[in-house]
């Protein structure tokens, strides 16, 4: 190669780098929303009937919102205060001292559901019990 012609070749690709450069950064910024997302076990009993499932739910979702995406509900209050009454037409009867518990792997909750934050592989379970 030809020294005299190597610094118009050096300048020939800094010029091509540098319009790379510029071309790169006028491009617009894509920006990616990832929704960390955590799998739970969810059961139902109703009388006598265990319906499970493996759901994803978001992550930060409580125990009320995983039932409420699984289940038709009824309660009594909201969030942190919601008391769950019925589950899928099936409602805890007073008369027969009866309420629905949660419970989480294996252990009954000793928080309301709209107050337990679901952990990765928690699995959550709902059954009616007396008092």
């Amino acid at each position: 190669m030809n020294k005299k012609y190597f610094p118009l070749i050096l300048f020939v690709f800094i010029c091509i780098g540098a319009a790379f450069i510029q071309y790169k950064n006028s491009l617009p910024i894509k920006k990616e929303i990832v929704i960390n997302m955590i799998t739970a076990k969810h059961g139902v009993t109703i009388d006598g009937q265990k319906k499970e499932a493996s759901v994803k739910i978001k992550m930060g979702s409580t125990a009320l919102q995983l039932l409420s995406s699984t289940h038709k509900i009824i309660s009594k209050g909201e969030k942190q205060n919601a008391f769950i009454t019925t589950i899928d037409e099936r409602a805890a009867l007073t008369e027969k001292r009866e309420f629905w518990a949660f419970y989480v792997n294996g252990k009954q909750a000793v928080v309301g559901a709209g107050s337990y934050i679901v952990k990765n592989n928690d699995t959550i379970e709902w059954k009616i019990e007396t008092y």
